[in-house]
Order: C-alpha cells, then structure tokens, then sequence
C-alpha cells in the first residue's frame, strides 16, 4: 500500500476533529460575545461614574474660579470680616466645603470661615505658591488638613484687586467624604458587603498609588495600594498607563481600568484611574459551565482519534524506524552499514536513494580524512607560532607591571616632596598671622601673608587632588566606614563652608526628606569632601546676595539608598558638555580657571569616592534653575 493511501485514512479521523474544532470556535465565538455584552457593561458603570466625579471636581474648580474673580474679594473697601461673612453664605449655599480661606501676598491667613489658625504663615505650601503666580490650583492627590484633622482636596486662586493686579490667595478645602457620595449608586448595601463574591470592587487611585476611596477596604483609604507595583508589572501596565478604558480578564476576576483623561470642561483631570473588580465566577459562572461540558466532549473524541492515528502511523513507521537506525549509524561514521529495505512503496525509493548516497559519502570521506590529516600539521605549526608569542606577551606583561610599580613610588616620593616644604610654610605663615605672637604686621603685610597663606593652601588641595586622581586610577583608593548620621554630616559640611558661605552672602536650604535618626555606612571624611567639592563649585557660580543653595536628603530603591542633592541657581552647565563633566581635567569653559581656579579633577575624584562607597553620582539634565547635582549612597 502507498503512503499517499495510508495518509489518507490517517487524515480520515483528523478531519472530524476538524469539525469538531469548527465547532467548537463558533461555540467559543458565541461565549466571548456574551461575555464582551457584560464586561461593556461594567465598562460603563465605570465610565459614567468618573465622568460624574469629573464633573463633581469641575464644579469645585468653577467655584473657585467664582470667587478669584468675584469684586467682592477684591473689594479693598470691605473690611476682612465682611469678606469672610460674604464666604460663610457661600460655603452654606455650595454645601461642599470644610472651610473657606482668604491669605494676603506674603502667604499670611487672614480670614478664614471657621476662624482656624489666623495669623499662620502658609507661604511655603504648594497651593499658594502656584495660585500667588496666577495659576489655578487643585491638589491631585487628597492632604490632611492639621487645621481641620481631615483630608481635603486644596482649591486655590489668586485675589485680583481693583487694578487686576494679584493681591493675595482664596483657599477653598474639599473634604474627602464628599467624594464618597459619587459612589453609592454603584456598590451593594451594607448587608452585601461581608460577601465578597456578591458585590462589585471599586477602587479610587492616584497616579502614585493613593488610595483615594475603596469600597471593599476602608483601611487602605488614603495608603499607597498594596499591590500596586504588582498591578503595574506582570502584563497589567496598560491598567494604569492608557488614556482610553482599560479591561483585562483572569481567571479569578475581571479589572476595568477607566483613567480621568482630560477630566471635564476647564477641569483637567488630576490624573485618577477608577478600578473596578467583579468575581469572575459570578459573570461568567454558568456560561463557563456550558464551556467546561463541551470541552469534555471533545477530549473524548480527541482521545478516540489520537487512538486511531497511532494505529495506522505504526505501521507506516516501521520501515521508517529501520532507515533511521541506519542513516543514524552512517552519521556516526560508519559508512559501511549497508542500506537494505525491501519496500514497494516510496519508503523503499527513499532507501536505494539513500545507498547511493552512503556510498559517495564514504568515497568523500577517505579524501577528507587526507585533507584533514594535512590541515592538522599546518595546526601544530600555527599553535607553536602561537605558544611562542604567549611567552613574549607574558614578557611584556611583566615589563607593564614593573612600570606601573614605578609609577607608583614616583607619584609617592613626589606627593612627599611636594608636602614636605609646604609644612613649614604653611606654619610659619599661620603664625606671622597670629597677632602679637612675634610682632604686629601692617595691612600691607597682611594682605601679602593672607594671600601666600591661600596659595599655599590651594597647593595643598591641588597636590590631594592629584594623588587621589591616581589612587582612584590605580583602584587603591581606601574608605573607613562607619555609622554617620545624615543630618549631622550635612550640618558638619556647612559649618566648615561657612566663611565662604557668608563671603558671598548665599542662602543655603537644607531638605531632609528622612528622619533625623537616618545613618549611612560610609568614610565620613571622603563624603564630607564630596559635598565640600560640590558646594564650593556651587557657590562659584551663583550671583552675590541672591545665591541659593539647596541640599536635599532621601531615601530611594525602596529605601535601600540616601540620595543627596546640591542644587544652585547658578549659571548652570551647556547641556552638550554634561557628560563630560566627570573627566578628569574637563572644565566647562576655560576662560573660568583663572576666574574661578580648580585643577579639573575635583568631579572626577567625587564620581570615585562614590563609587567606592557603592553609590553613584550624576548631573541632573532635566534641571533648569541653575546646576544640580545628585549621588547616593547605600544605607
């Protein structure tokens, strides 16, 4: 019998399964389309409820606008109490506010319609510092209120006087709950809720995480979401990274994702994705059993014709088998294994084919075994060639080695004779300057020692520098760890800058974004000269009197690491040149080193201390007020 026949019969059993699975598709088709019906539905209950909370937050937004350009607030000849009168009729008729507040330019609260905390100084809160700019304001993410003791979402605009011109800050505060409100249309009755299989899961979430409302979890109200990495990984991260209704469905539930968007009219959005969670059990529970049925049934006729095929493809593998066992042997190389099949059909061709082949095989073979042979002396000349030049490169291997050593005692013995004069000079000068210890110095003579004394001194640094630049070269660089307290270590370095800090009259701003008990493994010393080098370089290039230096401390990769920051609002650095910066020698612009002095190596030293200590350090490229610099160091 032909193989084409014995096919055919195989091909019998497959083309019902064929069928079947036809079948099948149309049933699965008919499935999805019930299930896409329900999912849509749940899509639109989450749509229509952030629509609604859209508009709620628009209305807010609208009120606020309401009042900024109202000419009752900015009336100058009403009095603050009139003014805050005017506001309780307001909050009384909106109906949406824990309290209303009035605050003039300087940030100072000046009225407010529940009389809290008058007088405080609110400059620095991010509500007034965006509306005293003419912006309008609304937090994205709910802030407890100390005044209040809730959270409230922030509404702020600027005061306009009668000359349009900003005059202060009205405050609105909406309180959480009144969020809540939106969501009581769409969540089961209070009886439901201990079944968490008979109700559907509504979560508000910021863009961080927050939880803003939860409607199966009071407890993580107002908590960044447990899972929420979880959410964001493992195939979810359209959930939360898409402008249009997000829906994914697993085996336990169905998540839809709805995003704020562009939120409603003048209102934005804050950002806001809207999660809903329903068993999938519960959607999908009898359909699925129909499914499971139908599956069972075509397992069984699976099963019957996989029976079939083994039985008819045996008895086309049995000549197979046996030419395979051969041609397995010639590929070992045993190329006198004769081929011998006695087939009718086109196994049988397939064999004498595969003789003819085996015997020309083997006539290549024994002209390859020459070649090969031949091949192999020309090797072994070719690796004693190669063995010869090991020996002369592990020669010059040495040699590098011995120069390196000597590179080393040189830079030793001239780091040595460079400090050994400056010792003495640097004692003697120190004590001429010491009044009344050998004698009284003019002014004019002052000002020579004041200016030999600070040459001596940058030689000094500048002699550090180069030994630390070859240390860190050569990776013999050495840190002495120990536990340092993070603020105490900032305040050390600012006390030490303090002189040249006061020379230029700069304000320095220190931010600990960790608490004060927070300590590093680290060689204070080195870390206190990383600082030293980065804040004597801002101090270089921010203006007199109005020079700002910020110095910021916090925790990073999940609080495994302090990253530290000196920020300026110097001149800054040419975004082309920044990756440069940590070079040794670099300088942004060479017309600074007479100006400014420096050897080039102070970047390049700080970047190995860090590294050193585990860390790394860099320029922030997205930084416009001036330069900022940032590296970290694990805890």
């Amino acid at each position: 019998m032909k193989i084409r026949t014995k096919l055919i019969l195989a091909l019998i059993p497959l083309l019902s399964f064929s069928v079947l699975l036809l079948s099948y598709v149309a049933f699965q088709n008919f499935a999805t389309t019930m299930q896409m019906q329900l999912i849509n539905g749940l899509e639109t209950i989450a749509s229509n409820t952030m629509d609604n909370l859209s508009r709620q937050m628009f209305e807010r937004l609208a009120d606020i606008r309401f009042l900024s350009d109202s000419n009752i607030l900015g009336n100058s000849n009403l009095t603050n109490q009139e003014k805050v009168n005017y506001l309780r009729s307001m909050e009384r008729a909106f109906k949406a506010y824990s309290s209303i507040s009035i605050y003039d330019k300087m940030g100072i609260k000046i009225g407010d319609t529940r009389n809290i905390h008058l007088g405080e100084n609110e400059s620095d809160k991010e509500f007034f510092r965006e509306a005293i700019q003419g912006n309008l304001y609304y937090d994205s993410v709910p802030t407890y209120s100390e005044s209040l003791k809730q959270y409230v979402i922030h509404f702020a605009a600027p005061l306009l006087d009668e000359n349009k011109t900003i005059d202060g800050v009205v405050v609105t505060r909406h309180p959480i709950n009144k969020i809540n409100d939106i969501f009581k249309e769409v969540i089961s009755s209070d009886e439901n809720m201990d079944n968490t299989n008979t109700y559907i899961k509504l979560d508000l979430i910021s863009a961080n995480g927050t939880v803003i409302y939860s409607s199966h979890d009071r407890g993580s109200i107002l908590k960044v979401l447990p899972n929420f990495p979880e959410l964001i990984s493992q195939n979810n991260s359209s959930l939360f990274n898409s402008t249009a209704p997000q829906i994914q469905v697993n085996d336990f539930e169905i998540l839809v994702s709805v995003p704020q968007g562009s939120g409603h009219l003048d209102y934005t959005g804050s950002g806001w994705f809207l999660l809903l969670r329903e068993n999938t059990d519960i959607v999908f529970g009898n359909l699925q059993r129909t499914v499971d049925q139908f599956l069972v049934v075509s397992g069984i006729i699976l099963t019957i014709s996989i029976v079939l095929i083994l039985f008819i493809a045996r008895t086309i593998s049995l000549p197979l088998s046996k030419l395979t066992d051969l041609v397995i042997r010639i590929g070992k190389g045993n190329y006198d294994s004769k081929i011998d099949i006695k087939s009718s059909d086109e196994v049988g061709e397939l064999a004498t084919n595969f003789e003819i082949m085996r015997q020309n095989v083997h006539d290549v073979n024994r002209s390859l075994n020459k070649i090969v042979d031949d091949r192999t002396r020309e090797l072994q000349e070719a690796n004693e060639e190669l063995r010869q030049n090991d020996e002369y490169l592990a020669k010059v291997n040495k040699e590098l080695r011995l120069a390196d050593k000597a590179k080393e005692e040189f830079m030793s013995m001239v780091s040595h004779e460079l400090k050994t004069p400056l010792v003495p000079a640097r004692g003697y000068i120190e004590l001429l300057l010491r009044q009344k210890k050998i004698g009284d110095l003019n002014e004019k003579q002052k000002k020579y020692a004041n200016i030999i004394y600070r040459n001596i001194l940058k030689l000094e640094v500048l002699v550090n520098d180069v030994l630390d630049g070859y240390k860190i070269d050569m990776g013999k660089l050495k840190v002495q760890k120990n536990l340092v307290n993070v603020k105490v270590l900032i305040s050390s370095v600012i006390s030490d800058l303090d002189s040249l800090i006061g020379e230029k009259q700069i304000t320095v701003i220190v931010v600990l974004r960790l608490v004060e008990e927070t300590t590093i493994m680290c060689d204070r010393r080195r870390i206190e000269q990383v600082f030293a080098n980065l804040i004597k370089n801002a101090i270089d290039f921010v203006p007199h009197i109005s020079g700002k230096i910020t110095i910021i401390a916090e925790l990073v990769n999940n609080n495994t690491m302090v990253q530290f920051s000196v920020e300026d609002n110097g001149t800054g650095i040419p975004y082309e040149k920044m990756d440069k910066l940590f070079h040794k020698f670099y300088q942004v612009d060479t017309s600074l080193i007479r100006k400014h002095g420096g050897s080039g190596l102070g970047l390049a030293i700080c970047k190995g201390i860090v590294e050193a200590h585990g860390g790394t350090i860099w320029i922030d490229k997205g930084y416009r007020e001036g330069a900022a610099f940032r590296f970290t160091i694990p805890l």
